[in-house]
């Protein structure tokens, strides 16, 4: 446990010690600042010692006597809730009592030697019973007083709850913004789905034998969804992989009238990390812009390089005249990668998204951090699964 922690615990045992640290500071203070009406050549260096520490630790206990019951009760039952008049009443209550207290305590400890209580130092004079009236009011209202104890107390506690309402501000902002991710990436998955069930469909109608291949193919991608993609980061080379798989689904498909040209440069070995399903809503959308707006023969290039734990990703599709203005699913999907990056690479990012009259781009860039050995161990694969994308 760091100071931070300690100082802004709730535990009972924490607690206790940081109170006993903040009054054992505070008695210090006291002796160090407080001079008596007699000084060390009067006295003795040792019998003033003696005395200062004397004199501020009983001060020290009337105050907490007082510090306490303000701090914790009255402030908190009755000003924090608006009941005024009781407010009044238990602080006009607290003040006689605090001065009629530290006046019987000047009285039968500082200033009577025939009191039992009387704290006897060679040397040192008896307070006059001027003394005692002037110091049982001076003491609690100067700048050592138990006013001042108690506002240096509730400084401290008002900041440890501005503090603990941040800390609480920041987890609800945290646990929000998780729920939006995991709300986005469970968005993810049916919209990729019906994609290829869409593919297998249109198989099926052929009658074509690649309909079993592709059903085998997407079994593996939807074990990748439930098992990697249930982790906030995957490794990037599974990602890729994930994306060559889906490539090759859609080329059995549309066949010889897709010309797909890609370029990925990635080190096997690089260890970086990347949040799952960020890439294949963009080569969805290629897709659908291109090779099923037309029965000719389409060009999709595609290119995926690593450099510096950044992620350079590109692909362009060609677009056509007839196809629909808006689709309502494309929209989605691309809105949803990006609050899925503003979200998980916040300033760590770039996304650009080019359409002219003849060409859709979509150009993006990610700072990856590099794979923990924890995560290594786990997403190591124990069998090698060849890519399904073949040119």
């Amino acid at each position: 446990m760091n100071i931070q922690e300690w100082i802004f615990s709730d535990k009972r045992g924490n607690r206790f010690y940081r109170h006993l640290a903040f009054w054992l500071c505070w008695f210090l203070y006291l002796s160090c600042t407080q001079l008596r009406n007699q000084t060390p050549d009067e006295i003795g260096m040792g019998n003033f010692i003696v005395y200062q520490l004397g004199v501020s630790a009983n001060r020290v206990l009337l105050q907490i006597i007082f510090v306490y019951p303000f701090v914790y009760y009255i402030l908190p039952h009755f000003l924090q809730t608006k009941k005024y008049v009781l407010f009044a009443f238990f602080m006009v209550v607290l003040l006689v009592s605090m001065y009629v207290i530290t006046y019987i305590d000047y009285l039968y400890i500082w200033s009577d030697p025939r009191s039992p209580l009387y704290f006897d130092i060679p040397h040192v004079k008896p307070l006059t019973l001027f003394q005692v009236k002037y110091f049982s009011v001076y003491s609690n209202v100067h700048c050592t007083g138990t006013f001042v104890a108690a506002t240096i107390m509730l400084a401290v506690k008002y900041y440890e709850n501005w503090y603990k309402k941040q800390r609480e501000n920041e987890s609800l902002i945290y646990q929000n913004a998780q729920a939006e991710l995991q709300l986005l990436k469970a968005q993810v998955h049916p919209h990729f789905l019906f994609n290829t069930l869409n593919n297998i469909y249109s198989l099926m109608l052929d009658d074509s034998p690649k309909a079993v291949t592709v059903i085998h193919e997407l079994s593996g991608m939807v074990l990748y969804m439930n098992n990697e993609c249930a982790n906030p980061t995957v490794p990037v080379d599974k990602e890729i992989k994930m994306l060559f798989d889906y490539i090759g689904l859609e080329k059995i498909r549309y066949g010889e009238r897709l010309n797909m040209v890609v370029d990925i440069q990635n080190n096997q070995e690089n260890e970086l990390m990347i949040a799952p399903l960020l890439m294949i809503p963009f080569v969805e959308n290629s897709f659908k812009h291109a090779a099923s707006k037309t029965m000719d023969k389409t060009e999709i290039h595609l290119s995926i390089s690593l450099d510096n734990d950044w992620l350079e990703f590109m692909i362009r599709n060609k677009v056509y005249a007839n196809e629909e203005a808006s689709d309502e699913r494309i929209k989605i999907g691309l809105n949803n990668v990006k609050k899925r990056l503003q979200l998980l690479y916040p300033g760590k990012h770039s996304l650009h998204i080019q359409s002219s009259d003849i060409t859709f781009t979509v150009t993006m860039k990610i700072l990856l951090e590099k794979q923990k050995k924890i995560q290594k161990e786990h997403y190591s694969p124990a069998v090698q699964i060849p890519y399904a994308y073949a040119q």
